[in-house]
C-alpha cells in the first residue's frame, strides 16, 4: 500500500486543480435529474442514459489528465521593457509523451498575488515529442519591479465540462524601465549640438597621468597598462586628468516638497529619454538620482545601467545633486527638476575632479 500511494502522489504531482465550467454544471445537473428519474420510475432506458452520461464524465477526466501529463513549460522574457510600451512574453511548451498529443492547452502567467495576468497563450495541438512556442502582448503601466510567481497550465479538453489546471513554479522579476518621451527642447538640443561640434566623442587621453585602476565596461582598450595587467592577472587601465566638457551627468532632483507622483514620474521619463539621446550622440553620460549614481560611460551597457537606476529610484529619497565621484573636471550637469506640465532642465558645470579616461 505505501508503494501504491507513492506512485499515485507522483502521478498527480504537481497538484491538480479542478473547476466546473458553466456547461459542466448544466451537464451534471441534467445527469442528476436523469438519475433521480431513473431511480424513481424504475425505467431501464433512463438507467442506460444515466450510465452513458456518467461515462462521459469519467472519460472527460481521464482524457484531460492524459493531456496534462509530462509537459515542460518555460517563459521567455524580452531584454528590455519600458513602462507604457507593449512587449512580447514568449511561452514554450514541450510534450514529452511518446504517443499522445496534447490539445486545447492554455498557459497564463501568475502575478505576485497568485492571480493570472490579463493575457494568456493558447495551444491548439502539441504533437507527441514536439515543442511549440507562442507569445502574448502585455503592457506594464508603471516602472519598477513586477514579480511573477509561476505559470498556470490548464485545459478544457475534451468536452469542455471541466477546467483542469496545474500551477508550475517559475518565479521571475520583470524590471520595467521608465517610459520614454520625446526630448524636444530646442535650446537644449541646440546646445548639445554645439558641444558635440567642439569636442571629440572619443575619450580624453591627452591629460596628465593620474594612476592605474581596474578595467570597467566602456573603457578604451588602448588605455590598458599591459605590464600591470600581466603582473596582477586582471586588466588595468591608465587614469588621466579629464579635460573640460568630456562628460555629461544627468541629475534627477528627488525629495522635493512641491513634487507630486505624476510630476516626478514625468521627470524620471524625461531624464531617461535625455540620457538615451546623449548616449546616441556618443557622449559619455552619467547619472545622479535619489542618492544613487552611475559613472559616465558610453555604449549599450551604460544605457542599461542608467535605465536600471531610474527604474528603481524613489521620489521620496532626497538626493545631494552632486556628480558621482570621478565624473571629471568640468563635467556638464543637466539637472532635471519635477515641475507641473514639463520638467525644468538646468545646465551647470561640475567642480574639478579627477577622472579616468
Amino acid at each position: 500500500m505505501p508503494g501504491v500511494r507513492a506512485r499515485l502522489r507522483r502521478w498527480f504531482r504537481p497538484r491538480r486543480k479542478f473547476k466546473l465550467t458553466r456547461e459542466g454544471k448544466w451537464f451534471i445537473g441534467a445527469t442528476l435529474v436523469l438519475g433521480f428519474a431513473a431511480v424513481n420510475g424504475g425505467i431501464n432506458l433512463l438507467f442506460l442514459m444515466f450510465g452513458m452520461l456518467l461515462c462521459l464524465l469519467v472519460a472527460n477526466g481521464v482524457l484531460s489528465e492524459a493531456a496534462m501529463r509530462r509537459l515542460e513549460v518555460h517563459r521567455h522574457l524580452p531584454a528590455a521593457i519600458h513602462a507604457g510600451s507593449p512587449f512580447l512574453t514568449g511561452i514554450s511548451v514541450r510534450n514529452h509523451k511518446a504517443k499522445i498529443a496534447t490539445f486545447s492547452l492554455e498557459v497564463e502567467d501568475l502575478a505576485a498575488d497568485r492571480k493570472p495576468v490579463d493575457r494568456r497563450c493558447f495551444f491548439l495541438k502539441i504533437p507527441a515529442g514536439r515543442q511549440q512556442e507562442t507569445s502574448y502582448r502585455r503592457i506594464l503601466a508603471r516602472r519598477g519591479i513586477h514579480r511573477l510567481t509561476g505559470l498556470r497550465v490548464s485545459t478544457r479538453f475534451p468536452f469542455g465540462l471541466l477546467r483542469r489546471s496545474i500551477d508550475v513554479e517559475e518565479p521571475a522579476d520583470l524590471l520595467a524601465y521608465p517610459a520614454l518621451i520625446p526630448v524636444t527642447d530646442p535650446a537644449l538640443l541646440g546646445g548639445l549640438a554645439q558641444l558635440g561640434e567642439k569636442q571629440s566623442p572619443a575619450r580624453a587621453r591627452s591629460g596628465d597621468f593620474h594612476g592605474l585602476r581596474e578595467l570597467r565596461p566602456g573603457d578604451d582598450p588602448r588605455d590598458i597598462h599591459w605590464r600591470t595587467t600581466a603582473r596582477r592577472g586582471r586588466p588595468f587601465v591608465r587614469e588621466f586628468e579629464e579635460e573640460t566638457g568630456r562628460n555629461i551627468v544627468v541629475v534627477l532632483e528627488t525629495g522635493g516638497k512641491d513634487q507630486t507622483a505624476e510630476t516626478f514620474e514625468t521627470a524620471v521619463s524625461y531624464a531617461a529619454s535625455l540620457a538615451l539621446v546623449l548616449l546616441h550622440r556618443a557622449f559619455r553620460v552619467g547619472l545622479v538620482a535619489g542618492g544613487s549614481s552611475v559613472l559616465p560611460a558610453t555604449g549599450p551597457v551604460q544605457a542599461g545601467n542608467i535605465l536600471r537606476c531610474l527604474a528603481l529610484v524613489d521620489g521620496a529619497v532626497s538626493g545631494e545633486g552632486e556628480p558621482p565621484l570621478g565624473a571629471g573636471q568640468g563635467s556638464i550637469l543637466l539637472t532635471v527638476t519635477p515641475a507641473p506640465g514639463r520638467p525644468r532642465v538646468e545646465v551647470a558645470t561640475a567642480k574639478a575632479t579627477r577622472r579616468s579616461a
